[in-house]
């Protein structure tokens, strides 16, 4: 069990390098990987790869715009209907790591973001530390996990759906 859990002011956008989705050819388990990382991860190409039945796209060169479409359309429909899951922003396709828990859908983009959801749960005691140049800012990962995931009452559910999702690596 992990005592303390330190922020560090990791951000969603730094578990982006490699997310894992449903390939929309075979169904199996697809990578959406960075292409270009020397850029910012808004203006960078991704490339879908699917290891199972070698399927491969790369995202059109206005990207940027259809990230930012999509992304509003993959929280809409997830409002609208539950058993639609949510998606990555940039090719639209369901996340392979999500299943629901306590009411609500627990997801994660790759291992190492799974990893950080797990030593959250698990910890005690939550700290966080200002950023060197923003100080004391709300757009950490940590500060900005939905409420039911951090509630102590669901800890052990939220941990079980974790192991259950690392099994699915």
């Amino acid at each position: 069990m992990v005592i303390r859990f330190r922020d560090y002011g990791k951000r969603l956008s730094d578990f982006e390098e490699e997310i894992l989705v449903r390939c929309p050819q075979c169904e199996r388990t697809a990578k959406v990987l960075t292409i270009n990382s020397e850029q910012s991860s808004f203006s960078s190409i991704k490339r879908i790869t699917c290891r199972h039945c070698s399927y491969t796209k790369q995202q059109s060169k206005d990207g940027k715009r259809k990230a930012a479409v999509l992304l509003w359309q993959n929280n809409y429909m997830a409002q609208r209907n539950s058993s639609y899951g949510i998606l990555d922003h940039f090719f639209g396709l369901p996340l392979w790591l999500q299943s629901s828990c306590c009411g609500q859908v627990l997801w994660a983009y790759n291992e190492a973001h799974l990893n950080f959801l797990e030593s959250y749960v698990q910890s005690r005691l939550q700290e966080r530390l200002p950023d060197d140049t923003l100080g004391w800012h709300n757009g950490s990962l940590a500060s900005r996990l939905p409420r039911w995931i951090k509630l102590t009452q669901d800890r052990e559910k939220v941990l079980q759906k974790i192991q259950h999702l690392k099994q699915r690596l």
